[in-house]
Protein backbone atom coordinates (compact mmCIF):
# COMPACT_ATOMS: atom_id res chain seq x y z
CA UNK A 1 0.00 0.00 0.00
CA UNK A 2 1.61 3.58 -0.97
CA UNK A 3 2.33 5.29 2.18
CA UNK A 4 0.62 8.82 2.85
CA UNK A 5 2.34 11.99 3.86
CA UNK A 6 2.48 12.15 7.55
CA UNK A 7 4.96 14.46 9.75
CA UNK A 8 5.61 13.63 13.53
CA UNK A 9 9.28 14.87 13.89
CA UNK A 10 11.64 12.34 15.27
CA UNK A 11 10.18 9.82 17.70
CA UNK A 12 12.21 7.59 20.13
CA UNK A 13 12.68 4.15 19.45
CA UNK A 14 15.08 2.60 21.88
CA UNK A 15 18.74 2.59 21.92
CA UNK A 16 21.02 1.68 18.92
CA UNK A 17 21.85 -2.34 19.41
CA UNK A 18 24.42 -3.43 22.06
CA UNK A 19 23.69 -0.19 23.96
CA UNK A 20 21.98 0.00 27.37
CA UNK A 21 18.68 1.27 27.67
CA UNK A 22 18.41 4.57 28.40
CA UNK A 23 15.44 7.05 28.78
CA UNK A 24 16.79 9.86 30.79
CA UNK A 25 15.81 13.43 29.86
CA UNK A 26 18.42 16.17 29.72
CA UNK A 27 17.10 19.33 31.50
CA UNK A 28 18.40 22.17 29.44
CA UNK A 29 17.00 25.95 29.24
CA UNK A 30 15.12 28.59 26.80
CA UNK A 31 15.13 32.23 27.22
CA UNK A 32 12.24 33.63 28.14
CA UNK A 33 12.01 35.95 25.86
CA UNK A 34 12.76 33.32 23.06
CA UNK A 35 9.97 33.78 20.10
CA UNK A 36 10.44 30.79 18.17
CA UNK A 37 8.10 27.73 18.83
CA UNK A 38 9.39 24.31 19.52
CA UNK A 39 7.76 21.01 19.33
CA UNK A 40 7.92 17.59 20.89
CA UNK A 41 10.81 15.67 18.57
CA UNK A 42 12.38 18.96 16.97
CA UNK A 43 16.13 18.78 16.80
CA UNK A 44 18.00 21.65 18.48
CA UNK A 45 21.34 23.18 19.36
CA UNK A 46 22.73 24.88 21.79
CA UNK A 47 23.72 28.91 21.26
CA UNK A 48 26.30 30.77 23.04
CA UNK A 49 24.22 32.08 25.84
CA UNK A 50 23.92 28.07 26.17
CA UNK A 51 20.48 27.90 25.91
CA UNK A 52 18.88 25.58 22.94
CA UNK A 53 17.27 27.22 20.10
CA UNK A 54 15.91 25.70 16.72
CA UNK A 55 18.19 23.98 14.06
CA UNK A 56 19.37 25.98 11.46
CA UNK A 57 22.33 24.94 9.82
CA UNK A 58 22.61 21.23 8.82
CA UNK A 59 26.20 20.90 9.85
CA UNK A 60 25.99 22.68 13.01
CA UNK A 61 26.17 20.29 16.28
CA UNK A 62 22.59 18.60 17.62
CA UNK A 63 22.05 19.21 21.30
CA UNK A 64 19.47 16.46 21.21
CA UNK A 65 15.56 16.26 20.24
CA UNK A 66 13.55 18.65 22.46
CA UNK A 67 10.87 16.88 24.39
CA UNK A 68 8.72 19.56 26.49
CA UNK A 69 9.00 22.36 29.21
CA UNK A 70 7.90 23.93 31.60
CA UNK A 71 7.23 27.82 32.65
CA UNK A 72 4.99 29.97 34.83
CA UNK A 73 2.60 32.24 32.26
CA UNK A 74 2.31 35.82 33.92
CA UNK A 75 -0.56 36.04 32.21
CA UNK A 76 -2.26 32.44 33.75
CA UNK A 77 -0.30 33.01 37.20
CA UNK A 78 0.16 29.24 36.85
CA UNK A 79 2.89 26.96 36.25
CA UNK A 80 2.69 25.17 32.43
CA UNK A 81 3.88 21.74 31.63
CA UNK A 82 3.67 21.52 27.76
CA UNK A 83 4.78 19.32 24.63
CA UNK A 84 5.96 22.49 22.82
CA UNK A 85 7.35 26.39 23.49
CA UNK A 86 4.46 28.56 22.22
CA UNK A 87 7.57 31.15 21.06
CA UNK A 88 6.36 33.95 22.77
CA UNK A 89 8.38 36.29 25.20
CA UNK A 90 7.28 35.82 29.01
CA UNK A 91 7.96 39.07 29.98
CA UNK A 92 9.83 38.12 32.79
CA UNK A 93 13.66 38.53 32.27
CA UNK A 94 14.29 37.15 35.57
CA UNK A 95 12.49 33.73 34.39
CA UNK A 96 14.23 30.90 33.55
CA UNK A 97 12.68 28.31 30.89
CA UNK A 98 13.50 24.68 31.52
CA UNK A 99 13.30 22.21 28.28
CA UNK A 100 13.78 19.02 28.49
CA UNK A 101 15.81 17.10 25.82
CA UNK A 102 17.06 13.70 24.39
CA UNK A 103 20.56 14.02 23.67
CA UNK A 104 22.02 10.19 24.01
CA UNK A 105 23.71 9.53 20.96
CA UNK A 106 23.16 6.41 21.00
CA UNK A 107 19.19 6.71 21.09
CA UNK A 108 17.49 5.50 17.93
CA UNK A 109 14.28 7.59 16.40
CA UNK A 110 11.77 6.94 14.27
CA UNK A 111 11.58 9.74 11.71
CA UNK A 112 9.13 10.40 8.19
CA UNK A 113 11.07 11.33 4.73
CA UNK A 114 10.54 14.75 3.10
CA UNK A 115 9.05 12.75 -0.20
CA UNK A 116 10.82 15.51 -2.69
CA UNK A 117 12.59 12.90 -4.74
CA UNK A 118 12.27 9.22 -3.74
CA UNK A 119 11.97 6.42 -0.57
CA UNK A 120 14.61 5.98 1.44
CA UNK A 121 16.32 2.96 0.36
CA UNK A 122 18.06 -0.17 1.77
CA UNK A 123 21.45 1.19 -0.24
CA UNK A 124 20.55 4.61 2.26
CA UNK A 125 21.12 2.42 5.26
CA UNK A 126 24.39 4.15 7.01
CA UNK A 127 24.36 6.97 4.84
CA UNK A 128 24.38 10.40 6.98
CA UNK A 129 21.00 12.62 6.14
CA UNK A 130 19.49 16.20 6.31
CA UNK A 131 16.42 17.27 8.51
CA UNK A 132 13.90 19.27 7.04
CA UNK A 133 11.65 21.37 8.81
CA UNK A 134 8.60 20.12 7.01
CA UNK A 135 5.02 22.08 7.35
CA UNK A 136 5.23 23.28 11.04
CA UNK A 137 4.59 22.18 14.29
CA UNK A 138 1.14 20.96 16.04
CA UNK A 139 -0.43 23.41 18.17
CA UNK A 140 -3.28 20.92 19.22
CA UNK A 141 -0.82 17.98 20.41
CA UNK A 142 2.40 19.66 20.24
CA UNK A 143 4.06 17.06 17.83
CA UNK A 144 6.73 18.48 15.63
CA UNK A 145 6.26 18.50 11.72
CA UNK A 146 10.43 17.70 11.39
CA UNK A 147 11.38 14.80 8.29
CA UNK A 148 14.55 13.98 7.15
CA UNK A 149 15.41 14.98 3.23
CA UNK A 150 15.57 12.13 0.71
CA UNK A 151 17.15 15.00 -1.26
CA UNK A 152 20.01 15.33 0.63
CA UNK A 153 21.60 11.64 1.49
CA UNK A 154 25.10 11.43 1.82
CA UNK A 155 28.63 10.18 2.89
CA UNK A 156 29.48 13.50 4.74
CA UNK A 157 30.20 13.23 8.35
CA UNK A 158 28.93 16.86 9.04
CA UNK A 159 25.29 15.86 8.63
CA UNK A 160 22.93 15.70 11.61
CA UNK A 161 21.72 11.95 11.53
CA UNK A 162 22.51 8.80 10.06
CA UNK A 163 19.91 6.38 9.10
CA UNK A 164 20.39 3.04 10.78
CA UNK A 165 17.43 0.91 9.28
CA UNK A 166 14.10 1.13 7.51
CA UNK A 167 10.52 1.24 9.53
CA UNK A 168 9.78 -1.84 6.87
CA UNK A 169 12.12 -4.04 8.97
CA UNK A 170 10.09 -4.11 12.11
CA UNK A 171 6.14 -2.46 10.83
CA UNK A 172 3.37 -5.09 10.16
CA UNK A 173 2.72 -5.44 6.37
CA UNK A 174 0.57 -2.83 5.16
CA UNK A 175 0.83 -0.33 7.70
CA UNK A 176 1.62 3.44 6.87
CA UNK A 177 5.39 4.33 6.45
CA UNK A 178 6.37 0.83 5.50
CA UNK A 179 6.29 0.65 1.61
CA UNK A 180 9.97 1.41 0.32
CA UNK A 181 8.35 1.76 -3.10
CA UNK A 182 6.41 5.14 -2.40
CA UNK A 183 7.71 7.90 -0.96
CA UNK A 184 6.61 9.30 2.38
CA UNK A 185 8.31 6.14 4.04
CA UNK A 186 9.99 6.07 7.45
CA UNK A 187 13.38 5.32 8.75
CA UNK A 188 15.23 4.70 11.62
CA UNK A 189 18.04 7.23 12.43
CA UNK A 190 20.44 8.31 15.52
CA UNK A 191 21.83 11.65 15.92
CA UNK A 192 24.88 11.58 13.74
CA UNK A 193 26.58 14.69 15.08
CA UNK A 194 26.16 15.97 18.43
CA UNK A 195 27.54 17.87 21.34
CA UNK A 196 28.15 14.64 22.81
CA UNK A 197 29.75 12.74 19.79
CA UNK A 198 31.54 13.68 16.60
CA UNK A 199 30.05 12.78 13.39
CA UNK A 200 31.08 10.14 11.52
CA UNK A 201 31.72 9.69 7.65
CA UNK A 202 28.79 7.05 6.12
CA UNK A 203 29.05 4.31 4.47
Amino acid sequence: MANTQFQFGFQPFGPAAGYVPNAGLRRRTIAQNYTTALFKGDPVVSNNAGNIVAVSSQSAPLAGIFWGCEYYSTAAKIPIFSPYWPGVSLGNSGYTVTAWIIDDPNALFLVAELGSTAAIAAANIMNNVQWAAGSGGNTANGISSYVIDDGNISTASTLPFKIMDLYSTVAPPGVNGSDNTTVYNWAIVKMNNTDRAAGTTGV
